[in-house]
């Protein structure tokens, strides 16, 4: 999620268009578990140097190998002091090839009105033991018609429309709530469990003028959350809570993304996925882009955007400011500081959690409010000067910078690779991006400034701390957004509390075993939605049940 650079501070000092057809149709059991089946892992023994290659990227191949069952064998943990096997370091993540829900979009951005529109053509099946006689969409972009309901002062969005709707064969006329991102579409017959259905429509979403996440603000646009999206169907049924800007509630499954997307000749683009086509028809120029694997699809743009380009084995990573109107006179240094910590980062995350999947990477230094935001494949870091300059104080050059693309790039597993629900278990995310702060410095042998972090500075498990923070109601950790008292107490809980309770957990279990532990944890819920029922039952299963260090720590900071 979101990294907030001021609240923290101040708490710390796809479409080509196909025929619509009617698609219903009932898989069988083996076919359905298919889709739903988890990634499986490839080991690789040796890790790479993270400086930038010539090898040009390339796609990762789906497999339809499944996991190998070692749980028997606890000889498989290269000797670390586990309970059962793990994944060893560099692990890979395969995508697999799986049918997933599948997006086709015929994308338009119109600066002259700051307006985007498409055509959309959705694929999907009934995730759920129930029957569906309706589908939640949800549309954020509606959000930002007023500073009310998006919670950002001078919003000037306005309703998405939202027309020509198809559900199946049938037209639908869809119904709004007084959340006006929550969109109800009926269903004329119910979609049975296992059965699958397309639906289809043309929208037009407000671009809001805006120095956010889905705002244009000097010409650079960026654009997320823009379309109508289904919602995910729960055990308690389709999850649509409340929207909140302080952070990020979003909340979707795993699906394959085919776009086509025109926009100005001068613009230039970055975005999810990777570009197949380009078609350049007069003062237009239409890119076709594949996402396969994906929570989301975004994008931004730009006719000033400068290009900084690496790689990291076999992905390529595109770093981007606004060259028309630099946040500082060392924006090129800045950017390549960007660079080397995304090289860094997939380094250090790829060793201690899995290799990243994907082929492509994008950095965006843009105006926005915050710290950063993530996006699948691509992230939005600020472009202020403070983050832009290097600072005199700073361990290595554009060091807060570094820690902001780090933990934005962090977010590629936790949430991108591992969903979860981030309205209602935030810390699943957040917390876990934030410890990738120090996985990265750890591995830049840079974590004597973390020290402040370890048991040394604050225990944890500690009664009077344990008091303390529960008087400012900052623990449990494990609660939902709406839950806490106020903004403040969420994002110290959300983002510093629990890096810190993974830290300790890595100095109760070992660096390299807590490691070893997040590596099973990310293999079993690759391209799942996960829950914080799943990681405990990983880090019990993998660490034991007799830590009492761990047991204290856990019972100290968690609700269970």
């Amino acid at each position: 999620m979101r990294h907030f650079k001021s609240t923290i501070a101040a708490l710390l000092a796809f479409s080509m268009i196909f025929p619509l057809a009617s698609c219903r149709k009932k898989v069988s059991d083996k076919e359905f578990e298919k889709k739903l089946t988890r990634s499986t892992r490839t080991e690789t023994t040796e890790p790479t140097e993270t400086e930038p290659t010539d090898t040009e990227p390339t796609d990762t191949e789906p497999t339809d190998t499944e996991p190998t069952d070692t749980s028997s064998d606890p000889s498989n943990n290269q000797g670390l002091n586990l309970k059962s096997p793990v994944p060893e370091k560099n692990c890979a993540i395969e995508i697999p090839q799986d049918e997933r829900f599948h997006y086709d979009m015929d994308l338009t951005l119109d600066p002259s009105n700051n307006t985007v529109s498409g055509h959309v053509v959705a694929s999907f099946f009934n995730t759920s033991d129930k029957a569906w006689d309706e589908l939640c969409l949800r549309d954020y972009a509606s959000l930002f018609k007023d500073s009310q309901t998006s919670g950002v002062q001078g919003s000037d969005g306005a309703l998405t429309e939202i027309t020509n709707i198809k559900v199946g064969a049938d037209d639908v006329t869809m119904r709004r709530d007084d959340d006006v991102s929550v969109v109800w579409f009926p269903l004329s017959k119910p979609l049975q469990p296992k059965e699958e259905m397309t639906m289809s429509y043309d929208f037009t979403a407000k671009i809001p003028s805006l120095k956010d996440r889905f705002g244009v603000y000097n010409d650079v646009y960026n654009v997320t959350n823009f379309y109508p999206i289904l919602a995910v169907c729960t055990e308690d049924g389709w999850s649509h809570e409340k929207f909140y800007n302080m952070g990020e509630c979003f909340f979707s499954e795993v699906s394959d993304y085919n776009v086509m997307l025109t926009v100005p000749s001068e613009y230039k683009i970055l975005s999810t996925g990777t570009e197949t086509k380009t078609d350049v028809q007069g003062d237009k120029t239409t890119y076709t882009l594949s996402a396969p694997c994906v929570r989301d699809f975004v994008f931004c743009a730009s006719k000033s955007f400068k290009f900084f380009e690496g790689d990291y084995k076999d992905t390529h990573i595109r770093v981007v400011y606004d060259e028309a109107h630099p946040a500082s006179s060392e924006m090129d240094d800045c950017a390549q500081a960007s660079l080397k910590a995304a090289q860094d980062s997939l380094a250090a995350f790829g060793e201690a959690f899995g290799e990243y999947p994907y082929p492509e990477l994008d950095i965006i230094l843009a105006p926005i409010e915050a710290g950063g935001m993530e996006y699948p494949n691509l992230i939005i870091c600020t472009a202020e000067s403070f983050y832009c300059m290097k600072n005199s104080y700073e361990s290595i050059p554009f060091e807060q910078m570094s820690i902001v693309v780090a933990h934005e790039i962090g977010h590629q597993w936790f949430m991108g690779i591992v969903g979860s629900n981030s309205g209602m278990e935030p810390w699943l995310d957040e917390s876990f991006a934030s410890y990738t702060e120090i996985v990265y410095a750890e591995y830049l042998g840079l974590t004597d400034q973390y020290d402040h972090y370890s048991k040394k500075y604050m225990d944890l498990s500690s009664t009077a701390i344990h008091d303390s923070l529960k008087s400012m109601d900052q623990i449990p950790i494990n609660r939902s957004y709406y839950s806490f008292s106020s903004e403040n107490a969420y994002v110290y809980a959300a983002y510093e509390i629990g890096k810190q309770a993974l830290y300790q957990m890595e100095e109760c279990i070992g660096r390299e075993e807590f490691h070893a532990i997040i590596r099973e944890y990310v293999h079993r819920n690759a391209f799942t939605n996960s829950t914080e029922d799943r990681f405990f039952e990983v880090l019990f299963e993998c660490a034991g049940q007799d830590n009492q260090e761990l047991n204290a720590l856990v019972d100290s900071v968690f609700e269970r």
